[in-house]
């Protein structure tokens, strides 16, 4: 499971290095325009996004994928298994 989450928190890394690397400006501005927002709105927007991710994972678990299984061919058969005992 830990190797699974590191994996997770990698990608997730590298997608914002890349976001960083070809949009600083806009990142910058972002960041600047979400100061303006009150945390508890934070805190909603962060609870949605949370939700909808996990929504998302289940989706893909429970599909099984057409040409295999998709975290199964990612290396994550274990996060696929934990998925489908949460649904």
């Amino acid at each position: 499971m830990a190797v699974e989450l590191l994996t997770f928190l990698g990608l997730a890394i590298v997608a914002e290095g890349i976001l960083l690397a070809l949009f600083p400006a806009a990142l910058a501005r972002m960041m600047r325009d979400m100061s303006a927002i009150a945390p508890e709105r934070l805190r909603w927007l962060g609870l949605f996004a949370a939700v909808a991710g996990a929504a998302l994972l289940l989706a893909l678990a429970s599909t099984g994928g057409g040409a295999g299984d998709a975290f199964g061919d990612l290396g994550f058969p274990r996060l696929r298994a934990l998925l489908a005992l949460a649904a």
